[in-house]
């Protein structure tokens, strides 16, 4: 399936990835190029650096399916932190628990999962999360979930002042697999 989206949606990811390859409290390695999500989007010079977070914990198999971060398309592995997220997408649900959750000058994220470049990956599905705040105030869902592709602009959110919980909430773009679909994130850092 080939999908095109804006260079902006593509880039939202990269603000949290970037906290996290920033050393904002996490051990993440920085993508190599620009333009991965967690939701697989396309990639405009992302390159493959195989850089994993960490040692995934021991709830590591099922967040990361598997992979180590080395196989191509896949940009960063988060699989070992202590984040955790409630999630319903339309009438499907689910826990993630081993994300991180970021945050530096005003800018915050949490990422779970596997983030996979769109075109350059062809492994096996892999669920993912991640979400951050916007400068409006807003905040944006990018989610693969059961084989799906969800994407959140401009959603609702709700962070506290200590930046240790979020709840967002808002509708998929027509890019996303399900477009018009109610998507849910609860947080806990």
């Amino acid at each position: 399936m080939v999908r095109k989206i804006s260079a902006v949606r593509g880039a939202l990811l990269i603000t949290g990835a970037g906290l996290l390859a920033a050393g904002c409290g996490g051990a993440a390695q920085p993508p190599a190029g620009t333009g991965g999500t967690a939701a697989a989007s396309p990639a405009a010079g992302a390159a493959n650096t195989g850089a994993a977070s960490a040692a995934p914990g021991a709830g590591a198999a099922s967040c990361t399916g598997g992979l180590t971060g080395t196989e191509p398309g896949v940009i960063l592995v988060v699989c070992d932190g202590t984040a955790k997220a409630h999630v319903q997408a339309g009438p499907v649900t689910k826990d993630f628990v081993d994300g991180k959750c970021e945050a530096a000058d005003g800018v915050w994220s949490m990422t779970d999962g596997v983030i996979t470049q769109f075109g350059k990956y062809n492994g096996p599905p892999v669920d993912s999360l991640s979400v951050n705040n916007q400068a409006s105030g807003r905040g944006t869902i990018q989610l693969s979930l059961a084989g799906k592709i969800y994407f959140v602009d401009n959603a609702s959110l709700d962070l506290a002042h200590d930046m240790k919980s979020a709840h967002l909430q808002g509708q998929t773009t027509p890019e996303s697999d399900a477009p018009g679909t109610t998507v849910t994130v609860d947080v806990a850092c």
